[in-house]
């Protein structure tokens, strides 16, 4: 069965997922806007193995942490559409906007 464990990152407060199947307890972690050490910590502490990153869009807020997270976990990212890719390319810029 699956099932969803939802974490608020982020100064934007926004929520992102961690999409997982009961039984084998592997993982998506949806929209990782930032905060990743406490979405790291939420996937240990429920014994769960990420196997890949989801983006449902571009924005800093839901993408922010995307290549962070999945370069720690050594996991592919998935999304958004090709036309978030101008939104894509400039996270980096953007993220050092909110440090």
């Amino acid at each position: 069965m699956l099932k969803a464990l939802i974490q608020t990152v982020t100064p934007f407060q926004q929520n992102a997922s961690i999409i997982f199947c009961d039984e084998t307890k592997k993982c998506a972690i949806v929209d990782p806007g930032g905060d990743i050490e406490i979405l790291l910590q939420t996937a240990q502490k429920n014994n769960l193995l990420p196997e890949k990153i989801l983006l449902t869009h571009g924005h800093i807020d839901h993408a922010g942490g995307a290549t962070e997270i999945a370069e720690i976990l050594n996991v592919e990212r998935h999304g958004p559409n090709i036309n978030a890719k101008s939104l894509l390319d400039q996270l980096h810029n953007q993220r050092a906007l909110l440090r």
